[in-house]
């Protein structure tokens, strides 16, 4: 799949160097052939200062001193050059680390069918036949597909204090960016990243650590969160642009989004923020297919609706094949992936028994957010951002095999993903499971025209 070059905001800075401070920061999207003097002059009546975005329709901007919030609001949504206007959201990393510390999976004798219930368990996406129909369809593990994930970068190489991980090959990487230090080197400072791309394309056969579900795809690692996991919705936006126009097939965000303070950090879905929302049109636009995190507050907050396919919306299920006690639903949930961690409390299903003990957690690769050198397994993730890395994989897997044709739009690729998934809960399609769970074998075969 290709993908035409079009930069639609200029590079000129880090907006997310001062991302815990995004309070005051707002996202302006002009309308369409606006000049620059009247964009200029808007923001100053407005009596904000422009920070990103000198080249493009869309700003960040941040309120000058003695201007409120609020009253910078009431201004730009007056102003007939403005389209819209919205605060700059936080956002952060999509999951909920079981504990502080970091633990060793299962012993060295112990395989990966032990360890990765997620991939063959009764309530997983049933990999290894996909793996054998995608090869046989000349795909071998997702082999020729290109994923850009946007997270906290990526441990793809060595260089200074930063080492490659293991369960990663070096063959594997397409070129990436740093949207927080602004510069080609994504490398991952806090661990999240890692353990996302070990989840979409951990190396198989190599003996150490697990197998991800497209183990030969290329990977375009993205940096839009700080070493904190932080962020703001502008650069996680500025990140989508960059992957559709350097040609990523589909773009994984394990990404979740909190309202800027002095509001409540409520965890909450990306899709919630206009600024995003902008950059996955684009995607569309472009045939990119975007897989995106529902968010972990257990809340109805994942807007949309049926016909809506700017991405393709995970919520997170347990080992028992319940909806995860942490994992948003609602509306615009599309499918859900094994997440980890407990049930929640849904009367009259079957498979949710909060009161027994946990099912396993997502095992995947990283290294210690300060030991960057050093990596082994990881336990103890659940949440959303497990769940979504696993649909992401199997897109790879649908694209490569071509079940779909030679070059599938991005709607026809999310139908399929939906038509093919296990139904759970009630009947059909519902608030808390979408379509039903992801499941990579019946997505993978060919499909009769």
């Amino acid at each position: 799949m290709s993908v035409c070059a079009l930069v639609v905001v200029a590079v000129i800075g880090s907006p997310a160097s001062a991302a815990t401070d995004a309070g005051d920061r707002l996202v302006v999207r002009f309308k369409r052939d606006v000049a620059p003097d009247t964009r200029a002059a808007t923001l100053r009546a407005a009596r904000v200062s422009l920070l990103h975005g000198h080249a493009g329709m869309t700003a960040l901007v941040a309120t000058q001193d003695g201007v409120t919030v609020a009253s910078a609001l009431r201004g730009l949504r007056r102003a007939r050059p403005v389209a819209w206007v919205e605060r700059s959201l936080l956002a952060g990393a999509a999951y909920v680390p079981n504990d502080s510390g970091v633990a060793s999976a299962a012993g060295p004798s112990a395989g990966w069918t032990t360890v990765q219930w997620e991939l063959n368990g009764p309530f997983g996406i049933a990999a290894p036949q996909a793996w054998s129909q995608a090869s046989r369809l000349g795909g071998s593990g997702g082999r020729g597909v290109k994923v850009a994930i946007l997270d906290s970068g990526v441990a793809y190489s060595g260089r200074g204090s930063f080492t490659r991980s293991p369960d990663l090959s070096a063959s594997r990487f397409a070129r990436g960016y740093d949207f927080i230090d602004d510069d080609p080197y994504p490398n991952d400072e806090f661990g999240h990243g890692t353990f996302v791309a070990s989840i979409i394309g951990a190396t198989a056969n190599n003996r150490f650590g697990t197998v991800g579900v497209a183990y030969r795809s290329k990977i375009m690692p993205v940096r839009v969160l700080d070493y904190e996991g932080k962020s703001d919705a502008y650069t996680i936006a500025r990140g989508v642009r960059y992957a559709v126009n350097h040609d990523a097939d589909v773009i994984n965000m394990s990404l979740e989004l909190f309202d800027s303070p002095p509001l409540p950090p409520t965890p909450r879905s990306v899709m919630t923020s206009r600024t995003v929302r902008s950059a996955l049109r684009y995607a569309r636009s472009k045939g990119v297919i975007v897989v995106s995190a529902a968010g972990n507050s257990f809340d109805l907050r994942v807007p949309g609706r049926k016909n809506d396919t700017l991405a393709i919306n995970v919520g997170g299920t347990t080992e028992h094949g319940c909806i995860g006690s942490y994992s948003n639903h609602g509306p615009g949930l599309d499918v859900v992936a094994p997440g980890g961690g407990p049930d929640a409390a849904l009367p009259g299903d079957p498979n949710c028994r909060p009161q027994e003990p946990s099912g396993r957690d997502i095992s995947g690769v990283s290294f210690e957010s300060d030991s960057p050198e050093r990596f082994e397994m990881v336990a103890g993730f659940r949440g959303t951002s497990s769940a979504a890395p696993h649909v992401t994989g199997i897109v790879a897997l649908v694209l490569a095999s071509g079940v779909l044709g030679r070059d599938p739009s991005s709607r026809e690729v999310e139908r399929h993903i939906e038509r093919t998934a296990r139904d759970l809960g009630e009947p059909g399609r519902d608030r808390y499971y979408g379509y039903g769970l992801v499941d990579a074998t019946a997505a993978t075969q060919r499909i009769a025209r």
